[in-house]
């Protein structure tokens, strides 16, 4: 299976995705790309973090739209595609091997942190360990990806949404005071 970037430096440029990744349709990348450049801060390159690195789908194609990306990934050959990916479309990305709830205090801060881990993980635990870890940056943005049929928890502190694109959901957390979203042990690399 291969899907192709959207946008930035690596558009239209294809991606082999591992059999064990279950990577996000086009709809919901258009459709998360779109919201976070209308939150975008001006005169810097964002930092985003995709805690299930999976196919690349979201990560590289941050990477390709300028974010420095850092992805998260345990599965040994979702580790290797990501690599050759982000060698093939000549973006610079950090991996990180390991299992994300387990590495999350070590990982530093960032601006985006996407999370959409494997459909039968406890999401809403997840979720509320993510939000409690302090990886998310000062007026930064959480983005959950999972089924509709899963409702997210709201999370003292944080303001939360959720947009529906057909079977899957985007659930956004941040802190009230930032800006609000448009209604519409590792083993690290640095490729690239």
């Amino acid at each position: 299976m291969s899907l192709r970037i959207l946008g930035g430096t690596a558009k239209g440029r294809s991606l082999q995705v591992p059999d064990s990744a279950r990577p996000s349709g086009a709809r919901v990348r258009k459709s998360l790309f779109d919201l976070l450049a209308a939150r975008a801060p001006a005169g810097r390159y964002p930092e985003f973090i995709d805690l299930h690195g999976g196919s690349g789908a979201i990560g590289l194609e941050a990477a390709s739209r300028g974010y420095r990306v850092t992805l998260v990934e345990k599965d040994a050959r979702a580790v290797r595609a990501l690599e050759t990916n982000a060698r093939a479309l000549d973006l610079r990305v950090r991996i990180v091997k390991g299992d994300a709830g387990a590495l999350l205090k070590r990982l530093g801060q960032f601006d985006v942190v996407f999370s959409d881990p494997p459909y039968e993980a406890d999401i809403p635990k997840l979720t509320a360990q993510i939000l409690a870890s302090g990886v998310l940056a000062p007026g930064g943005l959480l983005v959950c990806q999972h089924p509709d049929r899963l409702h997210l928890p709201g999370h003292a502190g944080f303001t939360r949404e959720e947009r529906e694109y057909g079977s899957n959901t985007l659930t956004l957390y941040w802190h009230p005071d930032a800006p609000e979203p448009d209604a519409d042990g590792a083993d690290e690399d640095e490729i690239g």
